[in-house]
């Protein structure tokens, strides 16, 4: 079971597929200049993707394990110690959506993902430059 993401025109589209026999069925669909342009577009996005695909993996699983979805992890064929404790992680929760995803799908804590940058505002002011 699968989420494509494709670009249509001026779109980005998410489609699932149960199998490699089955059709695709729509699952959401975002403008790119707002998915590209907003992070919090991207993240909510992300989650109505999951959520969807979520749903369809469970009307489509009839005698599939539920928690097949954690083998299409990017950790599920990794060798990383991290890679098991997301694995270990992703077993222990209920959804998807539990593992903090990125807008790529990697989960948090996954080798693969990595944090660029941190910024933190601080409440005290500047002082003023000298003269």
């Amino acid at each position: 079971m699968s989420v494509w993401f494709v670009r249509e025109g001026n779109r980005g589209v998410a489609y699932f597929r149960a199998n490699d026999e089955a059709e695709d069925i729509f699952v959401a669909a975002i403008a790119l200049d707002v998915y590209d342009s907003e992070s919090e577009a991207q993240d909510r996005f992300a989650a109505l993707v999951h959520g969807a695909a979520d749903f369809f993996r469970r009307k489509h699983t009839g005698a599939v394990d539920p928690t097949a979805w954690i083998a299409e992890l990017p950790c599920a064929k990794c060798d990383s110690p991290l890679a098991a404790d997301v694995l270990h992680r992703a077993r222990q929760s209920g959804s998807i959506l539990e593992l903090n995803l990125s807008p790529g799908g990697v989960p948090a804590g996954c080798c693969r993902r990595q944090v660029l940058a941190a910024f933190r505002q601080s409440d005290t002011s500047r002082p003023a430059a000298r003269r």
